[in-house]
């Protein structure tokens, strides 16, 4: 875990695919993560699983 904040991204189609990759790639060096996706539950269970691993600070977006 990094208690260092490099910065804030926004990441749109985060809950699958490359938007899911480029997610655990940044939180994992240190950045914030704003996650924006379609799929509400694969995007809550993206943001948790970043957390524990990583102890980030990420906010989601779902559809409403």
């Amino acid at each position: 875990m990094s208690s260092s904040n490099k910065g804030t991204a926004l990441i749109t189609g985060a809950s699958t695919g490359m938007g899911a990759v480029y997610a655990n790639r940044l939180a994992r060096r240190g950045y914030d993560l704003i996650l924006v996706a379609r799929n509400r539950d694969r995007l809550s269970e993206l943001a948790h699983r970043l957390v524990d691993a990583t102890g980030r600070s990420i906010q989601i977006f779902p559809p409403t």
